[in-house]
């Protein structure tokens, strides 16, 4: 978890207004420049006012039940984050949106009560993951129920109104369900072992030719990533034909993904052959994609461009293509167009996209066709397993969904 000098820009955001309301007077809340007060925040201050001595405990129980299941507080572009208990020095929302800074978005008390807020105004479509740091302690939102799994762990997790749910994710027991193999996988290339998940789809037949996606994090793009589901479903509903999936679990990531030579052999020289003597692949470029997220997405894109006669598809989820000094754009810029169909995505809070837009604009001037989109969401398997269908389709499919 990283730290941010500075806010995130959003897509289509807008910039935050001061609400200044009639109910914050003398007795009520005292705001800073840029604090926002929600409505339903104007109104607990309201009603506080109003009450007898002694009343106050029962106010905020009154009003936190009044909103059950319903916190983080949404209306309209404004979000309120609330918590409510003892603090003995302060109370943070770490978060995309600060890039996990325990520093920053320090929540407000309300007088004397143990009732702490804070509302900030985020694009309709937003999603973010989010955890309370109350006195160096990490926690979830007591008050949301609604949680999401990322690479160290669950998060709560906030949704702004206009955020359209993935239902691909979802799985489906009323329909056909492919079947994942777990294959024990030595390299001698890397001088190590792994895991490889091979998925087939529900009527697999070992006389066809299928397309197939190589994937990097295999083992979380299946149990963070929901890929599994996510195949069986759009598979079932026509968007792509019938394919294979390759899941490819690193050893030890970051050496491994950091442009590292000896994996990318691996991969072409060991794990095609492996999976081909095995499985029945179709082995065209234009039927063989190689897919990751983060530094899985920019070794993803490194291998195609090295072996476009071996993968003439390749997507990236939030690629972080800055490694070594930005050695990737230099080398997408001295080579020559090849026949493959780029797929970019990124967040756009707390995430890489200024080096995707980047990489976007190079490979667009260079011919490429590219596929490239940019979410109100942050770095994390929250945002990348929503759009894992729209990469497919983009490679194979009819259609991408709005």
């Amino acid at each position: 978890m990283g730290s941010a000098s500075r806010p995130p820009t959003f897509r289509g955001a807008v910039i935050p207004l001061v609400l200044m309301l009639a109910v914050a007077s003398a007795s009520g809340p005292c705001l800073a420049d840029g604090e926002i007060l929600s409505p339903k925040i104007a109104r607990l201050y309201q009603m506080l006012e109003q009450a007898r001595p002694g009343e106050a405990d029962a106010v905020i129980s009154a009003m936190i039940e009044e909103n059950r299941d319903r916190f983080p507080l949404v209306e309209d572009s404004l979000a309120t984050f609330v918590y409510y208990g003892r603090v003995g020095l302060r109370v943070t929302v770490p978060s995309d949106l600060n890039r996990w800074n325990v520093k920053m978005d320090e929540m407000t008390r309300v007088g004397d009560t143990d009732f702490f807020y804070l509302t900030l105004e985020l694009p309709r479509d937003a999603r973010i993951d989010y955890k309370f740091h109350v006195d160096g302690a990490w926690m979830l939102d007591p008050l949301n129920p609604r949680t999401v799994t990322g690479g160290f762990g669950p998060n709560s997790e906030l949704r702004m109104p206009d955020y359209v749910f993935p239902a691909e994710i979802v799985p489906n027991d009323t329909i056909p369900h492919g079947v994942v193999e777990a294959h024990h996988f030595e390299s001698g290339v890397m001088n190590n072992s792994r895991n490889i998940h091979v998925y087939t789809p529900a009527g697999y037949d070992e006389d066809a030719s299928y397309h197939t996606v190589y994937v990097q994090d295999g083992g979380e793009y299946i149990s963070l990533g929901s890929m599994v589901d996510i195949l069986d479903n759009i598979i079932y509903e026509g968007r792509i034909p019938p394919g294979i999936a390759v899941l490819i679990d690193p050893v030890d990531r970051n050496f491994e993904y950091w442009a590292n030579p000896d994996y990318e052999r691996m991969v072409v020289e060991e794990i095609l052959p492996f999976i081909g003597a095995r499985y029945a692949v179709a082995g065209e470029p234009e039927k063989t994609a190689i897919m990751g997220a983060s530094l899985g997405g920019a070794m993803s894109l490194l291998i195609a461009a090295d072996h476009p006669d071996v993968f003439g598809k390749c997507g990236s989820q939030s690629g972080a293509f800055g490694l070594d000094g930005g050695m990737l754009y230099d080398k997408m810029e001295k080579t020559a167009g090849q026949p493959i169909d780029f797929y970019l995505d990124t967040g756009v809070i707390g995430d890489l996209d200024a080096e995707n837009r980047r990489m976007r604009n190079i490979l667009e001037m260079k011919g490429y066709d590219v596929m490239y989109r940019e979410f109100n969401e942050g770095h994390s398997w929250g945002n990348w397993r929503a759009h894992i269908d729209d990469m497919l389709v983009f490679f194979w499919g009819k259609e991408v969904k709005e």
